[in-house]
């Protein structure tokens, strides 16, 4: 099943929509599966509560709730902690209830334009442990991207992947958002590649929103449909949850 990393992309996907944003590192993050070079500043927490589908043609899993906690260290540094309690419906297997697995991370935004103008850039090195029979241990290094002009931003990420120490593939995405303040409504593509088979996996279309609610409480959404069938990966993905900000 597909998990909320970092991702692969292809930049030319999002140069046909005319969509706008109004402030930096706008695009990436729950309720996306990318995320950004964006970090909460020194000492603060951005703490995302929500519910998730995940449903294939063998399998459907709910991650209710999943916590995705993160912390401000400086202006460019921030510590990830994720993890979700998943119900996971097999097909002729019934259905399982565990912690399924638990992420950890460290973003460092190694170049930073504040403003407008100029790319953002940073690393975001995440250890996946995976709590079911496998016992899998994943690597991710991400490279992040964010560029804004006066009314148009775009994110995009690049990942490459180890699995249990052996090189897997690549993931990424790239994202942008339509700004109607209070609310952005956001637009992601996403896919991963396999190395060993060459294979294209689980390439995704995804749109959301985020709600503002107040200067430290947001309701965020998503839904997200495969353009490609496999009957083992997601062919469907949704989110609904909240983003609170200390």
């Amino acid at each position: 099943m597909m998990r909320a990393r970092l991702t692969f992309v292809s930049l030319s996907a999002f140069f046909l929509f005319t969509l706008f944003t109004h402030s930096m590192f706008a695009q990436g993050g729950p309720p996306l599966i990318l995320t950004d070079p964006g970090t909460p500043g020194p000492g603060n927490w951005e703490i995302n509560i929500f519910a998730s589908l995940e449903r294939s043609a063998l399998n459907r899993e709910y991650q209710i709730p999943q916590f995705d906690i993160n912390y401000g260290v400086g202006n460019r540094t921030q510590l990830t902690l994720t993890t979700p309690f998943a119900l996971s419906e097999e097909k002729d297997s019934g259905t399982r209830r565990s912690f399924d697995w638990l992420e950890m991370g460290v973003k460092y935004r190694f170049i930073d334009n504040p403003g407008t103008t100029g790319s953002n850039f940073a690393l975001f090195p995440q250890v996946h442990f995976s709590f079911e029979d496998e016992r899998e241990v994943e690597l991710s290094l991400p490279l992040e991207w964010h560029q804004e002009w006066e009314h148009f931003g775009l994110t995009a990420e690049l990942a490459h992947t180890w699995v249990n120490g052996k090189s897997e593939g690549w993931e990424g995405g790239v994202a942008a958002a339509w700004i109607l303040d209070p609310v952005d409504i956001l637009v992601e593509w996403h896919t991963a590649v396999r190395e060993t088979p060459y294979d294209l996996r689980e390439p995704m279309m995804n749109i959301g929103f985020t709600w503002e609610w107040s200067e430290h409480v947001v309701l965020l959404a998503s839904f997200g449909k495969s353009i490609q069938h496999h009957d083992e990966d997601t062919d469907t993905w949704a989110v609904l949850g909240f983003q609170f900000l200390f």
